[in-house]
């Protein structure tokens, strides 16, 4: 994609666009229309049928249905000491070396950790490690804990809803630091991990499962939120934190030099609770 097509695609109205299409999927639709068109989107996307649980009177609209959570123990969470697990069922675009504050997007594209969080709390992660995570459409799309600790509080930061898709992320320059996001500060006995939820061309709504008044909706400012001492909520592995309505990107921020990734390959499909890194001693 060439300079011009980035202007033009940057000139978009793509999170009206975006809104839009969220508002259509979560619409109460007649099971025949409903139905037939559920059944269409697991064949073209190869969703397995078997993991998901149906709620009771069925999914109202399409958002529910994207939105399914899974039968128990279809994720079965690595619980060996030291582990940090993937979040969501996703792809490894990236992961690696925090160089200083740069992070890679893609070969030859990198970005800025100031600017992917633009708050004082991206020192936390100067020279650390990140792992990006791409949810296909035919992922569950529900966002969970990596690690054990305690939830400091958020930072949402309005922003452009483009594309994540493999052949945007290749040529798009900046283009996380460029999209809505909300992320989430987890405290852990090791040191801080953050959980990068980022928007896309047609992601309606970012939600937060521990905080239930926000959505990537809320604010159309930048806004932190640190809670106060007796609002901060422990979550365990595997816990659930946040929902993609319709889906997008993962990034997930660490301290310096505490944790090693294990079994990690750029391009390889993971599934939620499965180990990726550990814990250095």
């Amino acid at each position: 994609m060439g300079k011009i097509s980035h202007i033009f695609y940057r000139a978009l109205p793509l999170s009206c666009f975006s809104r839009i299409a969220g508002f259509i999927a979560s619409v109460p639709l007649p099971r025949f229309i409903l139905y037939p068109f559920i059944a269409w989107f697991i064949k073209k996307y190869g969703v397995n049928k078997e993991e998901f649980e149906e709620p009771e009177g069925g999914f109202r609209s399409f958002n529910s249905f994207f939105t399914r959570t899974l039968k128990p123990n279809a994720r079965p969470i690595n619980t060996s000491l030291d582990t940090i697990v993937s979040p969501v069922d996703a792809r490894i675009d990236q992961f690696g070396r925090i160089e200083s504050t740069t992070l890679i997007q893609a070969k030859g594209i990198y970005y800025s950790l100031e600017n992917l969080v633009p708050s004082p709390r991206y020192a936390h992660f100067i020279d650390g490690e990140f792992m990006t995570l791409y949810l296909a459409p035919s992922d569950y799309h529900r966002i969970h804990s990596p690690v054990d600790g305690v939830i400091e509080g958020f930072l949402h930061v309005p922003g452009k809803l483009v594309t994540v898709q493999e052949s945007m992320v290749q040529r798009f320059p900046r283009l996380f630091e460029c999209n809505e996001r909300i992320i989430t500060f987890i405290r852990t006995s090791h040191g801080m991990v953050g959980v990068c939820k980022v928007g896309a061309t047609n992601v309606g709504k970012i939600s937060l499962s521990y905080d239930a008044h926000v959505t990537n909706k809320t604010f159309r400012s930048i806004k932190e939120k640190i809670y106060a001492e007796a609002e901060k909520k422990f979550v365990s592995r595997g816990q659930e934190i946040g929902v993609f309505n319709l889906g997008s990107t993962v990034i997930l921020l660490f301290e310096k030099g505490i944790i090693e990734f294990c079994g990690c390959m750029v391009g390889k499909k993971v599934r939620m609770g499965e180990k990726i890194a550990e814990y250095r001693n």
